[in-house]
């Protein structure tokens, strides 16, 4: 064996080098998987430090928390002991001197704990936050991400705005939504610019663009927002252990329970008061309320249930305030109205010393004052009427009518402030006139008698309802009740009760209900680091034609050198070997050449994932959107694409070497190499040609048919499935005409040599056919893929609605969410819009949208989302309608409205783009996404309906009824749609709609507002898609590259074959040009029906993207790419027809005769 490689060594040598080239290929693209999972796993780990486990809360608590948690982890050894409290929050930044602008800041208010999560605290952030006697303004780091947005120099001013912390919901009757009340500015010195690496490139949600990250010192944060004893996240680290008894979800579940241990009510925004019977004049009670205002029902039937078991009294209170009591023609104004159930209602008497009588839904009790106030008497008609927040936060009237069922006294109940909780703005007010009400107050309806009562009983309720009817009036999203009171009637003492309820009511409260849990946030990086997409499939994929080419080549290049030895292996077999022995031989010697090529090529996979990773990070950024990937080594991968590619390359050899026992073998001693020059003739292999093409060429035919009169929502699937069988027919026909010898009553006159050249194609149709299936397949996929590519086209006027745009000009997201309406002139006005800028925005309609923050669920994210953005949309909005859908679960007119179909329990239905539907989050239509609501129940996103290339791709949309219903806590609108007018030209709707963007985001630059052109958006999703296009088109051409070499191989065999007839040619008087003339012509008739069987195939395939309105295709480049496959491909041809006539023919003469 080792003389037979020694002497025919070249031939080895290609055959060596081919197979390094397949598991080069096979390899690197594996490398390239390992590469981008551990450069996202780096960047994780990276941004993460030493965080294991994060707990960010909407709500504020205790920064003490941290240290009591600290203190129950004493004596738990798989923690590190000191937890660390933070303030996170988004905002956005400003340059003070050249006003330069950032959006989607992160806030961190920190102090040397946190830098302690990245190794030394001596080393990091926070020793250097602390304000320089030299400094006017506190102290702020920011990283390199931000610095270059903001063109910003160590010294000098940023200024950081950011949502101001309200404990009540700004959508509440009481929540305050005015600019200065929901905006907080601070001018701070930036003093430090950190690297985009470790601290400086913190961050909780996994996505591999650098965030922008603003650092302050933890206690000027707080004092800003009010809260200087309050954060809202603290981190935690787990010391890493080898014990096995230990599972990540039990060490989670021990730092949760140690929380719940740690919690007070305080926490949860909930206070248990004792109210003496002192100071009401009656029997003493706990009464629990909330800083939010509303309790929620979790929160009310964790203390019923504690009540129970308690035996004490549970009495639900709901208090509101109403705009006009109203009888006999005379009102009162701004007076509280309390519900309950007056049968459990103790202490609450009728004037006349008799209990107070259960209510009808209908009836109403007045105080003895407004009874006087009113001059009614019992069964007179009494008139409420009250505000409500309703859609956009607008403020409407509503009334209701009762019946007077009695008149209470001004004592026990009826005479406790308690009832009405704290009203920000009013109760610390000494005159009702003086009240500093978020809602409209006419202080001119104020007489003097209400503040005469004012004075006396406060903010004291003034008539009371039933708990029925005050739930169906005056319940919110936000809570049913004001307060639940708490009383005894055995005389039992409250006081020593109230510890003890306390905490039996954190017992029963889940921390997911009220939003405290800690996330393994490292872990969960860690899962999404795998990525949505599987580059090392990607790239196999990517480069299919190069491997499968290389392996092609080798099986070629083996053939040849076989056929070199025909006489060795005529000798063998005539000698008395098996058949089996030479093949036997054959195999071993393939073998060590394959082993060998596959060591060489495990150094060239390690180059070719060099250099992808290199293209990824500079020609090919758009589609991974990071540039700090690195090459990783896997050994598993190495030796996983080591092996396939051998049993590849192998089985390529072992095909080649199962023909050795088809040729006879006085031929094989005689150095032949074939069986004749005729071509095969099996009129089972006619048949079967036959066959294949009528019934590829019907089926294609069918589909297409069927296509074009359903119009499908699969017509594109259907219509590349027609392009696949019309490329089968095409390749049968052309078979079935090679096996006919070449002939054909159609065939073009050409000249006499080029006819010789395409007849003798039909010489061996087994290699022909392989020639032009190559080409062709090649061709077919390139041309099919550059097809698809997106290229900038004429710009339209107004953008259509039923297109990826929906007919929006821009879109527009804000770090702050906006609480009124941009659609109207006193939105505008509440929000800052001067007259100018107003009537600028007055011409557009813009759809604001409800925005639950998450993980982008585009192309755009490497990282796999597990929790993706969720949008909210309105009413209005999902009537409009618009956009293309790709398909529904159910037709309708307006498939939008699919939103606000009812499901069963615990599932609603959503919208998606398909793209990131199916390749990101992996859904298909009726597919359901788990996600958890605000109170922490599973909720299920059913996918009814995905958009066909919108701008809805980092999202997930569903109604806004069902968004507040589970989100209730998310208030306003961060999402914006906006609706530009026409224009005569485009040039002039490009130039009003700018305008209109800059506007918008200049007048709301504290907000956050980022405005974007849709088209743009829609091009950034293109880039990516495209530049995976353009990477498989380049991969693919290099395979295409191979396989020419390969239809020169091809060519030199049949040279090789022919010598004795190419000598009797030349004998006879033919010029060597003339030869070269008719092998160029068989091998350039191949490539060109390959190139046209292939390309026409592919158009068919796209003729949906095609035929879309507006579709731009690169007709030029695709031209340039099939002219340059057929010109490499007779480039190849006419290089190997050089070499191989230049042998002497003489001999061969001689050896035919």
């Amino acid at each position: 064996m080792r003389r037979s490689l020694s002497y025919f060594w070249r031939i080895q040598l290609a055959v060596l080098l081919g197979a390094a080239v397949a598991t080069a290929v096979l390899t690197g693209a594996l490398l390239v998987g390992d590469s981008v999972r551990g450069s996202l796993r780096d960047l994780t780990l990276d941004r993460l430090g030493r965080i294991d486990y994060a707990l960010v809360s909407e709500r504020f608590f205790r920064e003490e928390l941290a240290t009591d948690l600290s203190r129950k982890l004493e004596g738990e050894a798989q923690f590190h002991r000191e937890t660390v409290p933070a303030i996170l929050l988004n905002g956005a930044a400003i340059n003070a001197k050249t006003k330069a602008r950032a959006s989607r800041v992160q806030i961190q208010g920190i102090d040397a704990r946190f830098a302690g999560l990245w190794g030394d605290p001596s080393d990091q952030t926070a020793p250097s936050l602390e304000k320089q006697p030299e400094q006017l303004f506190p102290s702020v780091h920011i990283n390199q991400s931000l610095q270059h947005e903001l063109d910003i120099k160590v010294g000098e001013q940023v200024l950081l705005s950011f949502e101001r912390h309200s404990d009540i919901h700004r959508e509440f009757l009481l929540g305050h939504r005015d600019s200065s009340d929901v905006l907080q500015t601070l001018r701070l010195t930036v003093t430090k610019i950190l690297p985009d690496r470790g601290i400086g490139t913190f961050g909780l949600r996994p996505n591999q663009s650098r965030p922008l990250n603003a650092y302050l010192p933890l206690t000027v944060l707080q004092k800003v927002l009010g809260n200087e004893t309050k954060v809202n996240a603290i981190f935690a680290s787990a010391v890493s252990s080898n014990s096995a008894d230990l599972t990540a979800a039990d060490i989670l579940s021990t730092l949760q329970n140690k929380l719940n241990q740690a919690l007070k009510l305080e926490d949860l925004g909930l206070v248990l008061r004792y109210v003496s019977s002192d100071s009401i004049g009656g029997v003493g009670y706990l009464s629990l309320e909330s800083t939010q205002f509303l309790l929620k029902p979790e929160i009310i039937e964790a203390a019923r249930a504690v009540a129970i078991e308690r035996r004490t009294l549970f009495l639900p209170i709901l208090t509101y305030l109403a705009n006009t009591i109203a009888a006999n023609e005379r009102t009162i104004p701004y007076s509280t109205i309390t519900g309950l159930d007056t049968r459990r209602a103790f202490s609450l008497e009728l004037i006349d010393g008799s209990a107070a009588p259960p209510l009808a839904d209908d009836e109403i009790l007045l105080n003895e004052w407004a009874a006087t106030d009113l001059g009614t008497k019992v069964g007179d008609e009494i008139n409420v009427s009250y505000y409500i927040v309703g859609p956009r936060e607008k403020l409407l009237i509503r009334g209701a009518q009762f019946r007077l069922k009695g008149v209470v006294a001004i004592k026990g109940l009826a005479a406790d402030r308690g009832l009405t909780p704290t009203f920000p703005g009013i109760h610390e007010a000494e005159d009702m006139s003086e009240w500093n009400a978020p809602f409209p107050i006419d202080l001119n309806r104020i007489r003097p008698k209400d503040e005469v009562y004012w004075d006396l009983f406060r903010a004291t309720p003034k008539a009371f309802v039933s708990d029925g009817i005050a739930q169906q009036l005056w319940r919110s999203r936000f809570g049913d009740l004001t307060a639940v009171q708490i009383r005894t009637l055995m005389g039992a003492d409250l006081q020593t009760i109230q510890t003890n309820f306390q905490r039996r009511l954190l017992d029963k409260i889940r921390p997911e209900q009220v939003g405290l849990v800690f996330q393994p946030v490292k872990a969960d990086g860690l899962a999404a680091a795998t990525g949505a997409t599987d580059f090392s499939t990607l790239f196999i994929g990517f480069s299919l034609f190069l491997i499968v080419s290389a392996a092609l080549l080798v099986g070629l290049l083996f053939r040849l050198g076989v056929e070199q030895r025909a006489s060795e292996i005529g000798i063998l077999l005539a000698a008395g070997y098996p058949i089996s022995t030479v093949r036997r031989r054959f195999m071993k010697e393939g073998g060590l050449i394959a082993g060998i090529g596959g060591l060489v090529g495990l150094g060239g996979g390690v180059v070719y994932a060099w250099l992808l990773m290199a293209g990824l990070r500079t020609w090919w950024l758009a589609a991974v959107g990071t540039p700090f990937l690195s090459l990783h080594i896997n050994l598993l991968s190495l030796v996983l694409g080591y092996l396939i590619a051998f049993v590849v390359v192998l089985f390529s050899i072992g095909w080649t070497v199962r023909q050795l026992g088809k040729v006879p073998i006085p031929a094989l001693i005689a150095g032949g190499v074939g069986v004749g020059g005729l071509p095969n003739r099996s009129a089972g292999a006619d048949a079967r040609s036959r066959i294949l093409a009528f019934t590829s060429l019907g089926l294609a035919l069918a589909l297409t048919i069927f296509t074009l009169v359903s119009e499908t929502t699969a017509s594109a699937g259907l219509f590349f499935s027609s392009g696949v069988l019309l490329l089968i027919a095409g390749l049968a026909f052309f078979s079935i005409w090679l096996r006919s010898g070449g002939r054909a009553a159609s065939q073009p006159r050409v000249a006499v040599t080029a006819q010789m050249g395409i007849k003798n194609s039909g010489r061996h149709p087994g290699r022909s056919m392989l020639c032009a299936a190559l080409v062709g397949c090649a061709c077919f996929v390139i041309v099919a893929v550059g097809a698809n590519r997106h290229v900038e086209g004429k710009r339209e006027a107004v953008p259509e609605k039923e297109s990826g745009t929906g007919g929006f000009a821009l879109v527009a997201e804000s770090d702050i969410p906006l609480h009124h309406d941009l659609n109207s002139q006193d939105g505008r006005f509440e929000l800052g819009f001067s007259e100018s800028d107003s009537d600028v925005a007055a011409d557009t309609h813009i759809s604001p949208f409800r925005l639950l923050p998450g993980e982008d669920a585009s192309c755009l994210n490497l990282y796999r989302p597990q929790k993706p953005r969720i949008l909210g949309a309105s009413k209005d909005f999902i009537e409009r309608g618009g956009f293309q859908f790709q398909g529904t679960t159910a037709a309708k007119e307006n498939p939008w409205e699919l939103l606000e179909d009812e499901l069963e329990p615990g599932v609603i239905p959503a919208i998606g783009d398909y793209n990131s539907a199916q390749w990101i989050l992996h859904l298909g239509l009726g597919d359901e996404l788990s996600i958890q609501n605000e109170s922490g129940e599973q909720l299920k996103l059913r996918l009814v309906g995905v958009l066909q290339r919108s701008i809805f791709q980092s999202e997930l949309l569903i109604s806004e009824a069902n968004f507040k219903k589970h989100f209730p806590s998310q208030s306003g609108y961060a999402y914006f749609l906006i609706q530009t007018p026409s224009a005569s030209n485009p040039a002039a709707f490009s130039e009003n709609t700018e305008h209109i963007g800059h506007t918008l985001e200049r007048v709301l630059d504290d907000y956050g507002l980022d405005v974007t052109s849709t088209t743009e958006k829609l091009a950034s999703y293109r880039v990516v898609e495209n530049t995976y296009l353009s990477t498989f088109q380049t991969l693919g051409g290099l395979g295409l590259l191979l396989g020419t070499l390969g239809l020169g191989i091809i060519l030199l065999r049949n040279v090789i074959e022919r010598s004795g007839e190419l000598a009797t040619l030349r004998a006879f008087g033919f010029q060597r040009s003339t030869l070269s003339l008719m092998l160029l012509s068989e091998n350039g008739f191949l490539l060109l029906i390959g190139i046209l069987i292939g390309a026409v195939s592919a158009l068919i395939a796209v003729a949906p993207h095609l035929t879309t309105p507006g579709a731009q295709t690169p007709w030029f480049s695709l031209v340039m790419t099939l002219v340059s496959v057929f010109l490499v491909g007779m480039a190849a041809s006419a290089i190997t027809v050089y070499f191989a006539l230049r042998r002497p023919l003489l001999p061969a003469l001689k050896h035919d005769a």
